[in-house]
């Protein structure tokens, strides 16, 4: 047997590649291997969104790397966004194998023999690359990745460099995809792509693919991974609401709460567009979680300018932050701005959003406890009979039960516990 080991870093769309790639290899000539033990093959998936991310995928091809110089039958290959935007650079690492673009890498597999395999600009990727997947690596819920690419140039990212223009999965691929997820006993499936809110096949849209969706036997819950909020619509809110399998759980990438700052990165809207848009989720689905992603110490922010964004935060009922110190990448039109922050004010300024972001996903926890809100979702693991979910409102819940991993739970939160809350089985 081959001894495969995979390492994924990054978004739930290379989550869901991973898998993909895996899927190509026969399941009978293989066997997966943690990374960090002897393997014949190291594939490792990278991701550019920060300089941080950058660096975990050098020392993760330098271990890989490591391991070939004790045998050099090992092969060693790399793919994802990071390997996108610099090949150049990876080839000097060692004695990598192959190293595989976005566009192609679900081939990845059959092309470890293919002598004729060149190197793809993604910029010219004009198909979605479709290839099914029967399961997961170790996961309960099943990430679905529809969409692929990105239009948008904001002023900070590189992901729109590293996964090319926009485009979608047909309509049709979408539906088999979720229906081999479903009879291989998926009942949570988490709709991801590069920009979601992009996703369109011939007049369809993501509002249309949720609601085929939902009619599918055995799937129990759907979730909407991030959208961005200019695409959030009243049409698309108005929709969702009515599928009763959807998760009340929308992450929405705020990135900053001052106009100035908004206007500096390239967001196509302001403050206030954002704050209504949060008033209509939460006329359609009063118990939403919502979570933010914030950059902080963007080129030219100040402290009033940060200060406006912590205050803009505060006064949103939100359940949780993720938090990003602004991180220059080569390419974006941010990378050569004047006014730098410094590493120190931009790590003091993450960590006083952290807090808030602390104190946000505490409040949200207790109102749930509060108005004995319902929460769903699949059982991921027990131990002493005691259960653990990823609810519909992204709250880790422990509760006891006697039904199986893989299967759905409804509890009732009831009092607040380790890093989620306690409940009691519902009926």
């Amino acid at each position: 047997m081959i001894k495969i080991a995979i390492a994924t870093l990054g978004c739930k769309t290379n989550t869901a590649e991973s898998a993909i790639i895996l899927n190509q290899f026969n399941p009978e000539n293989y066997t997966l291997v943690p990374f960090a033990s002897t393997a014949d093959i190291y594939i490792i998936n990278t991701c550019t969104v920060t300089q941080r991310t950058d660096y975990k995928s050098r020392n993760l091809i330098r271990k890989a790397l490591k391991q070939k110089s004790k045998n050099p039958a090992v092969k060693v290959i790399v793919t994802g966004c990071y390997a996108q935007r610099n090949y150049e650079e990876i080839k000097k690492l060692g004695d990598i194998d192959l190293i595989v673009d976005n566009q192609n890498k679900l081939d990845l597999a059959e092309l470890l023999n293919n002598e004729d395999y060149h190197f793809q600009d993604i910029m010219t990727a004009a198909e979605f690359n479709f290839k099914p997947v029967q399961k997961m690596i170790e996961h309960t819920r099943a990430f679905q990745k529809i969409q692929d690419g990105c239009d948008y140039r904001c002023h900070y990212c590189a992901v729109p460099y590293a996964r090319g223009p926009a485009r979608s999965a047909k309509f049709s691929e979408v539906l088999t995809q979720a229906r081999i997820f479903v009879e291989n006993g998926y009942k949570e499936i988490v709709l991801g792509g590069i920009n979601l809110g992009l996703y369109e096949d011939e007049g369809k849209n993501l509002a249309d693919v949720v609601e085929a969706m939902e009619k599918l036997e055995g799937l129990e819950l759907i979730r909407i991974s991030s959208l961005e909020p200019h695409l959030f619509s009243l049409e698309l809110l108005k929709r969702l609401k009515q599928c009763t399998k959807i998760c009340p759980h929308f992450h929405i990438p705020l990135q900053s709460g001052n106009d100035r700052t908004l206007k500096g990165m390239g967001r196509p809207y302001n403050s206030s567009d954002f704050e209504v848009l949060l008033n209509h989720i939460f006329s359609f689905f009063p118990d939403a979680a919502i979570g933010l992603d914030v950059i902080t110490g963007f080129p030219g922010e100040s402290s009033s300018d940060f200060q406006a964004t912590l205050n803009f935060i505060a006064k949103l009922p939100i359940a949780y932050l993720h938090i990003f110190p602004f991180s220059c990448r080569p390419g974006t039109a941010a990378y050569s701005l004047p006014e730098q922050v410094s590493k120190q004010e931009k790590n003091r300024r993450a960590q006083r959003l952290l807090q808030l972001g602390k104190e946000k996903k505490e409040y949200y926890k207790q109102k749930m406890i509060n108005e004995k809100i319902l929460l769903r979702g699949i059982l991921e693991s027990k131990e002493n009979e005691i259960g653990t979910i990823l609810s519909d409102h992204y709250i880790r819940a422990y509760t006891s039960t006697n039904k199986k991993a893989g299967e759905l739970l409804k509890i009732i939160p009831q009092q607040l516990y380790k890093d989620g809350v306690f409940g009691a089985k519902a009926e």
